[in-house]
């Protein structure tokens, strides 16, 4: 499915609650004001109560097309006491604390490359740490591959990737299927957000852009060995009821699009 045009009041609502996805108000005022590179710089090493106050989401800049994702993937998630999760790509963005709050015992990987387009997601292991103790000391990082994570077989009840898997090289995304499916327990869950750019291949010469490419849903999924249980295939790049032509015209008004992007939904079960 592609995210819609219109956020859903419950989203809404959690967006406030949680503060996303890019903080609370006086947090971005004070971004705008003449203190903004000290303030950005040093965000991480703010006193633990301001960290606090300004929430997970205020360390990273994060996309409007989060406003959606950041809410749907947490609803499929549907994080419970005692579930263990698996977080892959966050960076900074918060989404692993949220989940973590809820009761989730967390574990998130990223190999914290330097993202493209300028995008400050990477940290120290310090900050890290201080973040982690602001919002409850609850998740464990590693910083690796997934691939490469020294993690037990058939250990977690859910995995979340958002908007993680198009920015990843084909042959890493070939690497990275396989590795979920390893992870997951029997009737563990995979919720996945992607990017869909309108910007290049399929609907324009453009093999790639600045941020990465429309990676093959379809090929993807297979590669998991996971069943496809919730997402429209006409709307998942790579099926053959894909159709750049219709894609188009629901972007015109019915889907979510932000800087001529789209966002995919999907949810895959072991």
């Amino acid at each position: 499915m592609l995210a819609p045009a219109t956020l859903p009041t419950a989203f809404a609502d959690w967006n406030r609650r949680h503060r996303a996805p890019l903080g609370p108000a006086w947090w971005q005022r004070l971004l705008a004001t003449r203190f903004y590179d000290r303030l950005w710089r040093n965000r991480f090493n703010l006193p633990l109560p301001i960290l606090r106050a300004a929430g997970p989401f205020a360390l990273q800049k994060n996309s409007p097309l989060r406003t959606f994702e950041y809410p749907w993937c947490f609803e499929q998630v549907a994080p419970a006491p005692g579930m263990r999760c698996l977080d892959v790509g966050s960076g900074a963005s918060g989404f692993q604390f949220v989940l973590a709050a809820a009761g989730a015992h967390v574990t998130s990987v990223d190999p914290l490359l330097k993202p493209p387009g300028g995008t400050e997601w990477t940290f120290s292991r310090r900050e890290f740490d201080r973040c982690n103790r602001a919002f409850g000391n609850k998740v464990t990082f590693i910083q690796d591959f997934l691939e490469n994570a020294d993690l037990p077989p058939a250990s977690f009840d859910r995995a979340t990737a958002v908007s993680v898997i198009e920015h990843i090289p084909p042959e890493g995304v070939r690497s990275l299927a396989p590795a979920f499916a390893r992870l997951l327990k029997p009737g563990g869950r995979l919720i996945a957000t992607i990017d869909l750019f309108l910007d290049c291949a399929p609907f324009t010469d453009k093999p790639t852009n600045d941020w990465g490419s429309n990676i093959d849903v379809r090929d993807f999924v297979e590669r998991t060995g996971l069943r496809l249980i919730l997402g429209e295939p006409a709307e998942l790049h790579g099926y053959p009821q894909f159709h750049p032509a219709h894609i188009r015209s629901l972007a015109a008004a019915q889907r979510l699009v932000c800087n001529g992007v789209m966002t995919q939904c999907l949810v895959l079960e072991r």
